[in-house]
């Protein structure tokens, strides 16, 4: 069950997220906005502190909130994208997913799909999280036992392993030729 303004206010009044502002909580969602960290393997150096960054088409960049988002060990949360800035071609990758449990600044993974640069400032409302009651909470949540790999997380966080998803190093179709 999605929770509700009331409940998200409860939740962020007692420390749930911090900052915490009223005016960024809607009738299901919080709105989250960026922090000023930011990763981008497209520019030097890749790993850097901005307010602002331009982000040209096609580019892409790890980013992260200025809030710390603390969810309880039964509430799990979905990040969406403002509808406005995904109308203006900006786009959040599909890994939204907080888990239950999780403490921490969220990583955000946009990408400008638009024809225009566009400028991303820290502070601006960026994404909304979006809470659902579990039916019950988990034997182990996020963070506990061995899981959890970017519990406390702070500023912009690349992946913790790329050995499920591995860099190539020449080009795709080299090795493809047949000869």
């Amino acid at each position: 069950m999605v929770k509700p303004d009331h409940w998200i206010r409860n939740w962020g009044r007692s420390g749930g997220v911090e900052p915490f502002h009223e005016e960024q909580v809607n009738p299901a969602s919080y709105d989250i906005t960026l922090g000023n960290h930011w990763i981008c393997p497209t520019r030097e150096p890749e790993e850097f502190t901005a307010d602002e960054i331009v982000l040209f088409p096609g580019e892409v960049v790890l980013a992260t909130t200025k809030e710390h988002v603390h969810l309880p060990r039964d509430v799990v949360g979905d990040l969406k994208l403002k509808s406005s800035l995904g109308r203006l071609w900006l786009n959040h990758s599909l890994s939204g997913w907080i888990d239950c449990n999780f403490q921490g600044q969220v990583t955000l993974e946009l990408q400008n799909l638009g024809p225009y640069p566009r400028r991303l400032t820290t502070g601006m409302r960026v994404a909304q999280i979006v809470f659902y009651q579990m039916s019950e909470p988990p034997e182990v949540a996020y963070g506990e036992g061995n899981t959890g790999h970017y519990q406390g997380q702070s500023g912009a966080t690349r992946s913790w392993s790329e050995e499920f998803f591995p860099a190539v190093m020449h080009s795709p179709r080299e090795g493809a030729k047949k000869g």
